[in-house]
């Protein structure tokens, strides 16, 4: 890290170096000088300011979003773009009634038009609608009730949502797009090697991570997680894992061998039971409780037989560190599977194509 020494420091070096410098010149009284030096300092200051600046382009961790952008580009890589909503709405009024493309329908004021213009027969038709906007917060559940921005005769005020044909997203957040620069650097294209597969699943809006197994020769597995912050959302819907496996299998990336297939993680259940806490209070079984939820959801499969540190076992005697870090002296945790089972003090180890779930913390 860059230390940049303050305008007074940067002040007083001056003014020492001036007072020390062996010359016959006669001084100018001391207040010029301390005005010439704070004026030296200044200009001295922005120029550390610009090193330090400059100094953090060298190094993708620390980039700003423009270099950052930049250097992304030299891969050939970009942010990956928000990305809008769109569905299938019915909407009800007299047959004949002409619904114009370009129409526009609401709800807490998001607003979504009309694809493609319909006319409605038999009470009702089916309108492809899409969003103005793009984002997460733009997407609509089956049954959402949409109103009409503006009355017309033959069509009934309301347009209700049938069915999502592509989910919204929001834009790649600057830390997802970092680390996948990271990962791109650290790990060159291989033709195909397991750092491929995850860098292209990533590189899908909405996917954050990728998790890449060859079961067998010629064989490639993959799975990815979505960017969701809530761990229970997690796990892409179908049409994303679809849209992961058709971005994968372009010609442009995985040209030869067998397609690779995009799956969905199998969620396990473990239920723990703490025991024997001290000191016991609300704030330290909240803490416990916390750092149990985060251990189980951070569990994950292990892709590489030489990882430094996997993290693919689930234990007792791991959680139980969670639980002293969290605040606990004492206290015994009893690791369970779904079943009600004990799982021993080796612990469970994920398999390929497992994750974990906390179900039930008990406090008995």
């Amino acid at each position: 890290m860059v230390t940049i020494p303050t305008i007074a420091e940067i002040k007083a070096d001056i003014l020492a170096d001036i007072a020390s410098a062996d010359t016959t010149t006669p001084l100018l009284p001391v207040a010029v000088w301390d005005i010439l030096a704070t004026a030296m300092a200044g200009a001295q200051y922005l120029l550390y300011k610009l090193g330090a600046w400059l100094y953090d382009q060298i190094f993708t961790i620390t980039m700003t979003e423009e270099s950052l952008t930049r250097r992304a580009a030299e891969f050939g890589l970009s942010r990956t773009p928000a990305v809008i909503w769109q569905g299938t709405g019915t909407a009800t009024g007299t047959d004949g009634t002409i619904i114009a493309a370009g129409k526009l329908c609401t709800i807490d004021s998001l607003a979504y038009e009309v694809i493609s213009a319909v006319e409605i027969s038999g009470g009702s038709i089916a309108v492809d609608l899409k969003s103005l906007e793009a984002g997460d917060n733009v997407n609509r559940n089956v049954s959402d009730e949409l109103q009409w921005s503006t009355p017309q005769t033959g069509l009934d005020s309301i347009v209700t949502i049938a069915s999502t044909t592509q989910t919204g997203e929001d834009q790649e957040s600057f830390t997802d797009f970092k680390t996948r620069i990271l990962n791109r650097q650290r790990n060159k294209p291989q033709g195909g090697a397991i750092p491929d597969f995850n860098q292209w699943a990533t590189e899908v809006p909405g996917i954050a991570e990728n998790f890449t197994f060859r079961p067998a020769p010629g064989f490639v597995n993959c799975f990815p997680l979505t960017d969701e912050d809530d761990p229970a959302d997690r796990i892409p819907s179908g049409a994303k894992l679809i849209e992961v496996a058709d971005y994968i299998n372009d010609d442009t990336r995985y040209p030869f061998g067998r397609p690779a297939t995009v799956l969905a993680f199998t969620e396990l259940n473990f239920d723990v039971d703490f025991t024997n806490l001290s000191p016991d209070n609300a704030t330290v079984r909240a803490a416990i409780e916390t750092a149990t939820e985060n251990y189980i959801y951070a569990r994950r499969p292990q892709q590489f037989q030489d990882e430094p540190n996997p993290i693919n076992l689930i234990s007792a005697g791991e959680i139980t560190s969670e639980a002293v870090a969290a605040g606990a002296i004492n206290i015994t945790v009893t690791l369970k599977n779904a079943g009600g089972g004990d799982i021993t003090d080796v612990g469970y180890e994920l398999d390929d194509s497992e994750l974990a779930v906390p179900r039930t913390l008990s406090w008995v």
